[in-house]
């Protein structure tokens, strides 16, 4: 299944690496990990990732939710 037949609740599942999630808002990849460490999960040893939909949420207020 490619990203374009994908449903949006799956697409917005997939786990992003940290300096994606850090770009997306703007900020740092270290601002990232100090502000927002508790949406970091280690996906392996050497690898750390974000859900692409808790990444998109920062920043919004949650009436335009």
């Amino acid at each position: 299944m490619d990203d374009a037949t994908k449903p949006d609740w799956l697409a917005l599942k997939q786990k992003i690496p940290v300096k994606k999630a850090a770009a997306l808002n703007d900020m740092s990849e270290g601002s990232f990990r100090r502000h927002y460490s508790h949406l970091i999960k280690k996906v392996s040893p050497r690898r750390d990732a974000v859900v692409l939909g808790d990444a998109l949420e920062i920043g919004q207020s949650k009436s335009e939710v």
